[in-house]
């Protein structure tokens, strides 16, 4: 095994429930039935460096229960190890609620898998990690702080011992959510950011791409990823301190969860390849547009 990533936060059980339109108080809709799959931010970002053959160790916890079997399984049949078991909690899940429009609302139970503890982490040898992805979801969890001081001590060890780390973080739908305390905390790691335009402009508080991914480059002093929907993304390199459009693929869109997991996954990869930032951007808007076309929220 070579230089690995460490991919930290949650796996868990996506239950996709497709409605005609997401329901209003009071009101009844059918639908066809839920189906059961394997999802979560770093069990999806870990699946696309799984398919770019790009080594990692996904840092997921599992708790007990009915839920926490059904992920235990996928793991073996997707051949990834379980990480740490955490016999004192179940297992939560996400229902997803996709519309006739292929918009999505999600339904979260964060339980055990959402939760960090640094003596999962004895086994890592990090002179062997060049990369770690964290995410906002974990954020609100009461482990979040010791998770944030944690990275911290591995950048301050990799930067003392000449080690390259890169730090990627996404910080999800739910930034908003997370104490301006800890986001302070977050900058300080220097994390590429991936996230996208709703995230962006809720987080900066701007209206205009170019600008929001100016002003997170300002907090993070380093790349910014962002997402743009249909068409593709944008991204502001901390090299040259310039952003630039990289164009979007056309899909047959049937489900966009996952899309963005899948679409970081595949910039770590292509980053740690020796790819040019617009290169693995590229390459990632081609393979998020091929998750759009399935149902699942991974390949």
């Amino acid at each position: 095994m070579g230089m690995q990533t460490l991919v930290i936060g949650s796996t868990c059980v996506d239950i996709i429930i497709r409605v005609p339109t997401f329901p209003e108080p009071g009101q009844d809709v059918n639908t066809d039935g839920a189906k059961w799959s394997l999802g979560g931010t770093a069990f999806n970002v870990a699946k696309a460096l799984q398919k770019a053959k790009s080594d990692f160790t996904l840092c997921s916890p599992v708790g007990t229960g009915v839920y926490a079997e059904f992920v235990e399984n996928e793991l073996k049949k997707n051949k990834i190890p379980v990480f740490a078991k955490i016999k004192s909690q179940e297992n939560g899940a996400c229902w997803c609620l996709v519309n006739k429009k292929n918009e999505h609302a999600f339904i979260c139970a964060h339980k055990a898998e959402y939760l960090f503890d640094r003596k999962f982490y004895k086994k890592i040898n990090f002179k062997k990690v060049d990369s770690i992805y964290f995410c906002g979801l974990e954020m609100e969890e009461k482990t979040s702080e010791a998770e944030i001081d944690f990275l911290l001590e591995q950048k301050k060890l990799a930067d003392q011992e000449g080690r390259p780390l890169k730090i990627f973080f996404d910080p999800s739908a739910r930034v908003m959510h997370i104490k301006k305390s800890l986001l302070k905390k977050i900058w300080r790691l220097n994390p590429i950011l991936h996230l996208n335009q709703k995230e962006a402009f809720a987080l900066t508080g701007l209206k205009s791409i170019p600008q929001a991914a100016a002003a997170l480059f300002a907090l993070t002093k380093n790349d910014v990823i962002m997402t743009t929907g249909k068409s593709g993304s944008y991204i502001f390199e901390a090299a040259t301190q310039k952003g630039q459009k990289i164009p979007g693929v056309e899909a047959n869109v049937v489900n966009t969860i996952g899309c963005g997991d899948a679409h970081l996954g595949v910039c770590v990869a292509r980053v740690k390849a020796g790819d040019s930032l617009a290169a693995a951007v590229m390459a990632a808007n081609k393979y998020a547009a091929r998750i759009a076309e399935i149902e699942a929220a991974s390949l």
